[in-house]
């Protein structure tokens, strides 16, 4: 009589302690390089995020300043008290953005070109228009009152904006072209010799890079060169808005700069 085995059709197959260790430590390495990956993702992400928003911040803060000093001294006569077309305010310290004023009359159609059907100097003029354009925690502001103490008009034009530096282009000379050395930060005492004004603007990113913080090392910042301009230095090193802890060497920067014709000086009559 043939004898039958009872394990015969049970016998079971499955994995080995040592096959198992071994699958682990391959899907434990598996998740160590996705998160690599994704951590590389972020920063690529956040880099690119961040600069465009400094360049988007730094376009529109250049486009309303251009704005402003377009229209500076339009309308403007010898017997207005103040016949400034742009002031500049220095800031007290270089690493504090600069301030100006700019002074134009609105809605006012009397000047070297086609008049009105009024009769000058029979018309009574507009009252003065003055604009302030100041940097403010992070952000560049105007004011319609021409005094940044006063904050309750002021207008939020682009955020992101940390350093403003501008200075006058005169024409000392009288010979019609502003040389190298006539780019001046001081008021000249004429201000109908002002034919140009440059400036330059700083945007910055909003968030820093990494873990950088203030008492981190050189090799981990993120901007290790202060940006410059035609007019020298740009100081970065006044933290402006930046938390306590913050350094401003941990983000990244756009830096803009224009040169801008006083047009209404020049084509003053």
């Amino acid at each position: 009589m043939k004898k039958i085995s009872l394990n015969s059709g049970n016998r079971q197959a499955g994995f080995s302690l040592v096959e198992i260790m071994v699958g682990m430590v391959i899907s434990l390495l598996g998740i160590i390089i996705i998160f690599q990956v994704f951590a590389v993702s972020e920063r690529v992400k956040r880099t690119t995020t961040s600069g465009g928003d400094a360049q988007q911040n730094g376009v529109a803060a250049l486009f309303a300043l251009t704005r402003n000093l377009k229209m500076a001294g339009y309308g403007l006569n010898s017997n207005d008290l103040n016949p400034w077309p742009l002031l500049i305010t220095p800031g007290a310290l270089v690493s504090n953005p600069d301030s100006f004023v700019t002074t134009y009359r609105a809605n006012w159609d009397f000047g070297p070109f086609l008049p009105s059907n009024l009769v000058f100097p029979a018309a009574t003029p507009p009252a003065l228009t003055q604009e302030t354009i100041f940097i403010n925690n992070n952000a560049q502001l105007m004011s319609d009152n021409g005094t940044p103490a006063d904050t309750t008009d002021d207008i939020e034009v682009a955020d992101g904006i940390v350093q403003l530096k501008v200075q006058y282009g005169t024409d000392a000379n009288g010979n019609g072209i502003v040389e190298p050395a006539e780019w001046v930060a001081t008021a000249p005492a004429n201000p109908m010799t002002v034919l140009a004004v440059r400036l330059a603007l700083v945007a910055r990113s909003s968030q820093p890079e990494g873990k950088c913080n203030s008492t981190s090392a050189a090799s981990t910042w993120t901007t290790t060169a202060t940006p410059t301009w035609a007019g020298g230095v740009l100081d970065l090193t006044g933290n402006v808005g930046l938390a306590a802890g913050d350094d401003w060497k941990c983000y990244r920067y756009k830096t803009f700069s224009v040169t801008v014709p006083m047009r209404n000086v020049i084509w003053r009559p």
